[in-house]
């Protein structure tokens, strides 16, 4: 699903970057072939190596560009964004618990994502009260959520 920034290094504490994120989510799934084979983000090149895995995650709802023609693929992956990322390819599943992250907002676009993470254990967020939505989300931290995550 992974794989480390040099032979012999992972680099737990390095950030990840959006394309990253969805590669390992789609390697995680089997790989499958895309059903589209044009892209409409103007930022997502033919050549790239994330690029049938932006083409799946795209179609199935699981990813969203950062605007209508871009997904900016190098930027930094952020805690609320995985969580989304997870959350979407799970069926967007409705929640049941209350949020008790105070540094999460109720109509945020990871509200939803967030509280299903919390309420499956998939996080337990970066204390008792927050999850840091912002945050980069560590290259350790998200292989522990996907793992969370397909422990179920």
């Amino acid at each position: 699903i992974t794989t480390g920034m040099t032979d012999t290094l992972f680099a737990p504490n390095g950030v990840c970057t959006r394309a990253q994120m969805v590669t390992f989510l789609w390697r995680a799934m089997g790989s499958p072939a895309p059903k589209s084979t044009s892209c409409n983000f103007v930022d997502v090149s033919a050549d790239a190596y994330y690029y049938d895995a932006v083409l799946w995650g795209t179609e199935n709802g699981v990813i969203k560009g950062t605007s209508e023609t871009t997904f900016s693929p190098n930027q930094t992956v952020t805690r609320c964004q995985t969580v989304t990322f997870l959350w979407r390819n799970a069926g967007a599943p409705k929640a049941t618990a209350a949020c008790t992250f105070t540094d999460i907002v109720e109509g945020a676009y990871y509200y939803d994502a967030v509280l299903w993470a919390a309420e499956e254990k998939v996080t337990k967020g970066t204390s008792a009260t927050t999850f840091s939505p912002e945050d980069p989300c560590l290259r350790g931290q998200i292989v522990t959520l996907m793992y969370n995550y397909m422990a179920d």
